[in-house]
């Protein structure tokens, strides 16, 4: 073998190697590791883009005007509209009780793992188009289903992976009202699939 073969062999091997270690770390990324495991404040798109844990919570509401309020959060035994089972997810009910609409929703939410003290925290700031009107009420959801009020989901977080029983804190956000939370358990056993 000549020197410029085996310095073009090498070169091959180099590449190859950067490649492998490239797709561990995206994969290794993507997985969403452990509490550890920082991405910045990503904010996710409805297009898709990918859904990583935060560091912290970006949320700076200090209103303390009380319009918002979180109804109720779903992290187990989903249905949809017409109450056909569906996939479970987180899903955060909203009601506006001011006299403004509601508008510049922001959620941070969760996951805790009691048993192994793992946990993880997701941030997503929703479209302008999501507003809530006086009196009005409206759903918005964490999955990856592209429906509308449908909001993407990291399906590596511990929600979908882990197998324990888990705690789910979330915090809602909208302009000119004070940011409301929420804790709720989810039962031992994964994410399940509509019966």
């Amino acid at each position: 073998m000549t020197k410029q073969d085996h310095t073009a062999t090498l070169t091959t091997r180099l590449a190859l190697a950067a490649g492998a270690v490239a797709t561990v770390l995206t994969l290794a990324t993507a997985c969403g590791g452990t509490s550890t495991s920082s991405a910045g404040d990503t904010t996710p798109s409805a297009s898709g883009s990918a859904v990583l844990p935060v560091t912290s919570n970006p949320i700076k509401n200090t209103s303390t005007t009380k319009a918002l309020t979180i109804d109720s959060v779903l992290v187990e035994n989903n249905v949809d509209a017409s109450g056909t089972a569906v996939d479970d997810h987180l899903e955060i009910a909203v009601t506006n009780s001011g006299s403004a609409e509601l508008a510049a929703f922001e959620v941070y939410y969760t996951i805790t793992d009691p048993k192994t003290s793992e946990a993880e925290s997701y941030y997503t700031k929703l479209p302008g188009s999501f507003t809530v009107a006086p009196g009005a009420s409206r759903v918005i959801h964490f999955d990856n289903t592209g429906a509308a009020d449908h909001f993407p989901a990291n399906q590596y977080s511990l929600y979908y992976t882990d197998a324990n029983a888990l705690d789910v804190s979330v915090e809602v956000s909208a302009a000119d009202s004070a940011p409301q939370t929420l804790t709720v358990a989810k039962d031992a056993g994964g994410a399940e699939e509509a019966d």
